[in-house]
């Protein structure tokens, strides 16, 4: 009785190891990233009414970028710790890992190789798009930006 008591104790005790070491539900789950390719440029005065809000948040840091137009958007689903490539402008391409998806906090931990940047680790607020405006400038003096969502988030 005292070995059957003892082999149960043991039982659950690395049971309940196993759980805590078990990460939490949706951090190894693949998140669908989102890539929205931007030209910008400091002639004309034409904003792509689907890039108003990034626009704006841009030309908070960058007044001189005037016209903004979307070159175009891909999504994925990413599993973490997988390196992809999204393609950008002129054979260039953005790489990108997904650290962790989901915390707590509903944000998801990503890494980000943009073309002639090094690579930029952060964490991104789920469903926002973040700009980066790169140092990448195409033959017609037009600057990159990848506006980059993640998702899916957890909660409503």
């Amino acid at each position: 009785m005292v070995t059957r008591m003892l082999g149960l104790a043991l039982f659950f005790s690395v049971l309940v190891g196993f759980v805590h070491a078990c990460p939490c539900r949706g951090e190894k789950d693949p998140v669908k990233v989102t890539l929205v390719v931007i030209l910008a440029s400091e002639e004309g005065n034409t904003i792509d009414p689907r890039l108003k809000a990034i626009a704006e948040e841009v030309q908070k840091l960058h007044p001189q970028l005037k016209s903004f137009k979307l070159k175009q958007m891909e999504s994925k689903s990413l599993k973490p710790d997988v390196k992809t490539s999204f393609a950008t402008v002129d054979d260039k391409n953005a790489d990108m890992v997904i650290k962790h998806g989901a915390d707590k906090d509903n944000r998801v931990g990503l890494a980000v190789t943009a073309p002639i940047m090094g690579e930029i680790e952060y964490q991104s607020a789920c469903g926002k798009f973040l700009p980066i405006v790169t140092r990448y400038q195409t033959k017609s003096k037009e600057l990159l930006i990848l506006a980059i969502r993640v998702q899916p988030c957890k909660g409503p």
